[in-house]
């Protein structure tokens, strides 16, 4: 007997993420930039949306995912 097919998921999935005080206020800053780029008040644009934003830029793109990969091994290297 086989079992059906699993439902692909719908509910969004929380994460949380603790980030460095500096990582922290470069990703404000970063919204802030964003949102005058995009003619937004910050009010606007959430930390959430952005975040979003920069995963999907990551897993579409081989420039933007080779920068964050970059990114990661410079940090294990210093760990």
């Amino acid at each position: 007997m086989s079992t059906p097919p699993a439902e692909p998921r719908t509910k969004p999935v929380r994460i949380t993420v603790d980030l460095a005080p500096a990582d922290y206020q470069a990703l404000n800053r970063w919204v802030a930039r964003a949102g005058i780029e995009l003619d937004l008040p910050v009010s606007r644009l959430s930390l959430a949306q952005a975040i979003r934003g920069m995963i999907r830029a990551a897993a579409a793109d081989v420039v933007v995912s080779a920068v964050v990969l970059d990114l990661l091994r410079r940090e294990q290297d210093q760990a």
